[in-house]
């Protein structure tokens, strides 16, 4: 198999300038100690759940083309791309490999590589063979710190894409094909495809392949392969693909909610996020993994991504019992909520998830193998945080303002030497502001005014206080009687309210127009550019207006809505008076 794709991805007849750029390319390369070290990291830390590669035959052509001057790997544009993309993922890991605890990178180190390797794609992307899919992948998961829902996207949707003409998707019945060139295509395919399709559901993007099309089978264990490979994490690519299947039919079930078909549907689905936790083997337990083992961060987005699908599952419930409830305790709509028994347990799994979620990252926290950056880390923590945000307008247990705490410390710590994600840090806390707020006013609504009596002692005294002042009046003369007059009219002017509803809250003034209105100076500029809309009178805002999103006023503006999660949320996708 090495020599058929060395033969199938050669290129005819290179031009003069391109072999000058390929030549230059080569002799920058760095010493085979450093290449070695960067595979090995790349292999040891960013392969995570996925298989780009036959790590055995990488190696072998590796240390080729360092011991070979004549190899003709070294004149192959594909071999030495997918080189450069290798050394650029390592080099983002390389701060885990680094002793005793120095402090955290604030550049890319990988950054070098990745602009070699950018020069060759056009060399290569329309070459056969499976070296340019590998490439368009690495690329794509390389990227994602740095813009995810930009080119880190566009990459992993051109190795898709790459793969499906390839036929990789297809169960292959071609018997010239052996068994590991079988293995090896199957498990490329679905790591291709489940990267992109996780990328796609936590950036709110469409579907890129129909599942009704996919025919090949997921990996198997295969040990003459899997014992040639220096990190063997076959079962984990199999936990993965699978648990992207039902989270593809999770976010399928999300997008058709409104509909009774789509919400019956609901069973199921906790059935089979149910039936792949019992199903996954005894050592995918965190606790019981060492920290340093290259299974460890491998293991811990299973279960991210896994508490990922209740979050999905439930969060159109949970802002909606938010949303019902704010305006009952707040707005003009006295009518108590109707919720049913299922979207009120949908919405407690959400923040359920999202407990579960932060605990992770806890955990995760105390082992010391935290990153410079990592988008699914960022992206799985921000969300968990507001969602207990968002919960916690509601209701707030002991634990919450240490778990809001640790969420918002641990995403400005992987924030770091990232200005996007140090804005994207600056939406959460804004909308902790916002929580806090609501959870203020809802639990003085949810209170009788300090004023109010007990009717029947309040007719008494009424009484008794009608007697006196009937009293006064007769033994008072006229001046003092004009007196009290005017101190009852002020009186009753001070105690006019709007009906059934906190004068305080629903003041039009315009320090108190909109929740956010003092976040505005946090979230600048982005925030400033966010369309609000303008109020008629009497009209009332809705407390979620403010995250209506617009894609069309910033680049920038997607990228930060994925990065954080509030894509995934869509405040402003859901009707604002549908019950679940």
């Amino acid at each position: 198999m090495v020599n058929l794709q060395a033969n199938i991805t050669r290129p005819n007849n290179p031009s003069l300038a391109e072999q000058a750029r390929l030549k230059k390319i080569v002799d920058s390369f760095p010493p085979r100690s450093i290449a070695e070290f960067l595979v090995h990291v790349c292999i040891r830390r960013g392969t995570d759940v996925f298989f780009y590669f036959d790590q055995a035959q990488l190696i072998h052509e590796i240390e080729q083309f360092y011991t070979n001057q004549t190899c003709p790997l070294r004149f192959d544009p594909s071999f030495i791309c997918l080189a450069l993309t290798i050394f650029a993922l390592g080099s983002h890991w390389t701060p885990l490999e680094r002793p005793g605890h120095s402090r955290i990178d604030e550049h890319d180190p990988g950054r070098l590589f990745f602009e070699q390797a950018k020069v060759l794609v056009p060399d290569i992307i329309e070459l056969p063979g499976l070296r340019s899919i590998q490439v368009c992948l690495i690329l794509g998961v390389y990227l994602m710190p740095q813009n995810a829902v930009g080119s880190s996207y566009v990459y992993t949707g051109m190795a898709l894409r790459k793969a499906l003409a390839f036929d990789l998707h297809q169960d292959s019945d071609d018997q010239a094909m052996d068994a590991r060139e079988r293995e090896v295509r199957r498990r490329l395919w679905w790591s291709i495809y489940s990267l992109e399709r996780c990328s796609t559901i936590k950036l709110n993007r469409p579907r890129s392949v129909a599942p009704d099309i996919i025919t090949v089978p997921l990996p198997t264990v295969m040990p003459e392969f899997d014992d040639s490979q220096k990190f063997n994490n076959v079962l984990l690519q199999i936990a993965f693909a699978r648990l992207i299947s039902i989270l593809d039919r999770v976010a399928d079930w999300e997008s058709t909610v409104t509909n009774d078909s789509g919400r019956a549907d609901t069973s199921s689905l906790e059935n089979q996020l149910r039936e792949w936790k019992d199903s996954l083997p005894g050592d995918f337990d965190l606790e019981t993994i060492p920290p340093q083992d290259s299974r460890y961060r491998a293991v811990f987005h299973i279960w991210l991504n896994y508490y990922y699908a209740w979050i999905v599952m439930g969060k159109m419930s949970l802002i909606t019992l938010v949303r019902m409830t704010l305006r009952r305790h707040l707005g003009d709509n006295p009518e108590p909520c109707n919720i049913d028994a299922k979207a009120e347990k949908l919405s407690k799994s959400c923040a359920k998830a999202s407990k579960k979620l932060l605990q992770l990252f806890e955990d995760l926290n105390q082992t010391g193998y935290t990153t410079r950056f990592s988008f699914t880390d960022f992206q799985g923590c921000s969300i968990a945080t507001i969602v207990t945000l968002i919960a916690g307008i509601l209701d707030r247990d002991p634990g919450y303002e240490r778990r809001v705490r640790f969420g918002l410390d641990f995403l400005r710590r992987m924030a770091t030497g990232n200005p996007n994600a140090q804005v994207g840090v600056r939406f959460v806390e804004a909308l902790r502001s916002i929580s806090n707020e609501a959870w203020s006013k809802l639990s003085r609504s949810r209170q009788p005014p300090a004023n109010v009596i007990d009717e029947g002692l309040q007719s008494s005294a009424y009484n008794e206080w009608a007697e006196w002042l009937s009293n006064q009046e007769q033994s008072q003369n006229f001046n003092n009687n004009e007196a009290i007059g005017e101190g009852a009219l002020g009186a009753d002017q001070n105690t006019q309210v709007p009906p059934g509803a906190d004068a305080e809250f629903w003041s039009t003034g315009p320090e108190v127009l909109e929740w956010s209105s003092r976040t505005d100076a946090v979230l600048e500029p982005l925030m400033s550019r966010l369309p609000v809309p303008q109020l008629q009178a009497g009209e009332q805002l809705d407390p979620f207006e403010t995250y209506r999103l617009s894609t069309t006023y910033n680049d920038d503006q997607p990228f930060l809505m994925g990065l954080t999660g509030f894509d995934v949320l869509d405040f402003a996708g859901y009707p604002p008076d549908m019950a679940p």
